[in-house]
């Protein structure tokens, strides 16, 4: 007797093989909420072609990013589409990065700060270019942060901040490096660890210790660790 193919089935198959989480901000509770959403957005533009009334937009952030990022670093290979947004009122997102066919995806919750949500555009959208090289979810994240703040944070400029070799960072410091650069002051601390200006260790103390010296995000992510 002759199996009779379940086309349902097919089509689930055919969509997970083109279907790819790539990173996902935050812990891994968060996952779910970030899989479950990029599930039923793929799932309405595979078939109605139409995104969610609430993405408040589409491509002309994320092109910019991307310019950006290829000028910075010639690995990069990017899609030549995107689906690139903001979602409000998702209870849990925190942003992730994606491929769905041969388009990235860029989804980040509308919640955030314009710090943090400049910064993660940046490192998703890095993560997109980076992926053919880094199979690893925590390689790639480190990667990509690595090449967003290359391309954020100029060397020269960090190094006004960074060259005597400090190891110690009081509130006001702090403050006054993440208003320059409009950047957390964790992250920026990380591209000077990038680039020799601090240790390992000075980076681990300093996370350790620190306090917020900016209003934090309203929904901000516990970490950007790739679940």
């Amino acid at each position: 007797m002759k199996r009779r193919s379940n086309q349902n089935q097919l089509q689930i198959d055919f969509l997970a093989a083109f279907r790819r989480m790539l990173i996902s901000l935050g812990s891994p509770e968060n996952l779910p909420v970030n899989e479950s959403l990029f599930m039923r957005m793929t799932d309405q533009w595979e078939s109605t072609r139409v995104m969610p009334a609430d993405l408040l937009f589409h491509k002309s952030p994320v092109e910019a990013v991307v310019f950006r990022l290829q000028k910075t670093d010639s690995r990069l290979r990017f899609p030549s589409e995107f689906i690139a947004g903001e979602i409000r009122g998702e209870q849990g997102l925190t942003g992730f990065s994606a491929m769905f066919r041969e388009q990235g995806w860029v989804i980040m919750p509308a919640e955030l700060s314009a710090m943090y949500k400049n910064l993660f555009l940046n490192i998703l959208s890095a993560s997109i270019g980076l992926e053919y090289l880094y199979p690893s979810r925590q390689e790639l994240l480190a990667e990509a942060e690595r090449v967003a703040l290359a391309a954020l944070l100029p060397e020269e400029e960090v190094r006004k901040f960074f060259g005597l070799r400090l190891a110690k960072f009081p509130d006001s410091f702090r403050s006054e490096v993440a208003n320059y650069f409009n950047l957390p002051f964790d992250y920026v601390l990380k591209r000077a660890n990038h680039l020799g200006l601090v240790s390992e260790q000075v980076v681990e103390e300093a996370r350790n210790t620190t306090q917020s010296v900016r209003s934090a995000p309203l929904r901000r992510p516990q970490s950007t660790r790739a679940a």
